[in-house]
């Protein structure tokens, strides 16, 4: 008897250590398991980044070679005479206005900018920046000796002295806003910089900047292209006015009427700004400057080029 009860203990005992170990295991396999879902989820998630980024370049290449077939296209067209009996909206000109184009089934937006109808932030006079910031400042957050004050600093960098305008800023000033740097006092390099005048907002830069440029050699501004808010600057004129004479400017020539304002095209300074557009949302963008000599080799230069990122 006694015998009887100690091997069922034992069965006991054993029956039990083995529904221990099973359950061990059990949880051993759901950890493997686990871990090996983790494991592939990362290397899923890994390749996918991989896929994004590749494929990013990959299009970035492609538009790039396709901004480039831009600039070259827009050369060729600013170098060629039109025919006579081109209609003159059919002919390339310097007026901003975006121009679709398709490359390889990708639609491009092509606009073209005569550079000597812009501002130079290096020449402009103290009037026409103050009335340049007066027409770009929002209405409803203008304030007059907040605009005084900024053109003033723009004068105060772009001089080569140290001596503050009325209103404006030297290096103390900048030193004051807690800005580690102080007036450049020497020309603009290039129109970005002017987003760091002490006081300049950066909603009113992004108004401004199409108007502006540093790579104006003559001084002049050639009207012929320039924006309205560059005609009410320099003209001295309302801006419903100036915007008028724009309007009146880019109507479509009259049947029989006088052809020659089609072949003059401004120049020989060009910006050219290419977009990649999907729908209506710009992808990417790509900004150049070329320079244009006919007869020379080469018959253009590009000064620079710049790559953007649309909105998306």
């Amino acid at each position: 008897m006694a015998v009887s009860r100690t091997r069922n203990a034992m069965m006991i005992r054993t029956d039990r250590l083995r529904r221990r170990r099973r359950g061990i295991a059990l949880v051993l396999v759901l950890w493997v398991i686990a871990l090996l879902t983790v494991i592939a989820l990362g290397l899923t998630t890994t390749q996918r980044t991989e896929s994004a980024l590749t494929r990013n370049q990959i299009d970035g290449a492609r538009f790039r070679a396709m901004a480039d077939a831009g600039i070259n296209l827009v050369a060729l067209n600013l170098l060629s005479t039109p025919l006579d009996m081109v209609a003159r909206e059919e002919v390339w000109v310097p007026d901003g206005l975006p121009r679709p184009v398709l490359f390889e089934g990708e639609r491009l937006e092509i606009s073209i900018f005569n550079e000597g109808s812009r501002v130079d932030l290096n020449r402009a006079t103290r009037e026409q920046l103050l009335a340049l910031i007066d027409l770009a400042w929002d209405p409803e957050t203008y304030d007059q000796a907040k605009a005084d004050r900024l053109a003033d600093a723009i004068l105060d960098w772009r001089d080569e002295d140290d001596m503050t305008q009325l209103n404006g800023a030297e290096d103390p000033d900048y030193e004051a806003e807690g800005l580690a740097y102080g007036a450049a006092d020497m020309p603009f390099r290039s129109v970005e910089e002017l987003r760091q005048v002490l006081g300049m907002p950066p909603d009113l830069f992004r108004r401004l900047a199409p108007h502006l440029t540093v790579d104006n050699p003559s001084g002049g501004i050639d009207e012929q292209f320039a924006s309205a808010l560059v005609l009410s600057a320099v003209r001295n004129l309302p801006i419903e006015d100036a915007q008028a004479l724009v309007e009146e400017r880019n109507q479509p020539t009259v049947p029989g009427a006088e052809q020659s304002r089609v072949f003059d095209r401004g120049g020989p300074l060009y910006r050219i700004r290419v977009t990649q557009t999907r729908g209506n949302t710009a992808r990417r963008t790509m900004e150049a400057l070329i320079s244009l000599e006919p007869g020379g080799v080469p018959p253009f230069e590009l000064r620079w080029r710049r790559f953007g990122i649309g909105e998306r």
